[in-house]
């Protein structure tokens, strides 16, 4: 029958202790809101506010699938991140992935999402993963079609098949492939956040999060 669980953030009060892990900078927050949760960075240069759902113990070998609906205030000086990660949050400044130019930086041993960054040469969304201590890195960067927009929800969904194999859906449509993208045994978390590229606030809202596996 396989397992599915959703995070709607309907409850009264986040548990930050059993359910949930926030990591802010300072004075950036993550609280329920109308519709979901808000993610709010501090503006302050490379402030970050992510927020991680239940525990790591989603398994490649079990064909796990995550899938956020979201949305973002303002798309400029920003980066977000939305997909499977190894770890509940990051050090101070960082998501699990990064791009600056065409140089990419995994700070996670272990990924797989959706990672836009306005530090990127003509920034759209990209698919990306990690592999083993983040060594075996990737990333493709989608058409210029594939951008954020603000203020609009979007869905993205990542599936993990029992190779480590992962593949990538825009709002219900498939837009990329990776082979052997992640190590089959680490248990992975799913993980939201943004970080800011400038000393300017932004507001993420995460509406829902769904996790499938066998």
């Amino acid at each position: 029958v396989g397992v599915h669980v959703r995070y709607d953030f309907t409850e009264l009060a986040l548990d930050n202790t059993n359910k949930y892990t926030p990591y802010i900078d300072t004075d950036s927050a993550v609280a329920l809101a109308s519709g979901g949760i808000t993610l709010t960075t501090l503006a302050t240069d490379t402030k970050t506010a992510t927020q991680t759902q239940g525990g790591i113990w989603w398994y490649p070998g079990k064909n796990c699938t995550v899938e956020h609906k979201f949305k973002i205030d303002v798309v400029t000086t920003v980066a977000i991140y939305a997909g499977f990660s190894d770890a509940v949050s990051e050090a101070t400044g960082l998501l699990p992935h990064g791009i600056v130019g065409a140089t990419q930086t995994a700070t996670a041993t272990d990924s797989a999402g959706f990672h836009f960054d306005v530090r990127q040469t003509l920034a759209y969304w990209n698919i990306v993963s990690s592999k083993a201590a983040g060594s075996a890195k990737a990333f493709t960067q989608l058409a210029s079609t594939y951008i954020p927009v603000a203020a609009t929800d979007l869905v993205l969904r990542t599936a993990i098949d029992t190779a480590g194999n992962a593949s990538y859906f825009w709002n219900g449509t498939q837009v990329g492939y990776k082979a052997l993208a992640v190590t089959v045994a680490t248990p992975l978390i799913p993980y939201f956040g943004i970080r800011n590229t400038s000393a300017a606030a932004h507001v993420a809202t995460l509406r829902r999060v769904d996790l499938w596996q066998d």
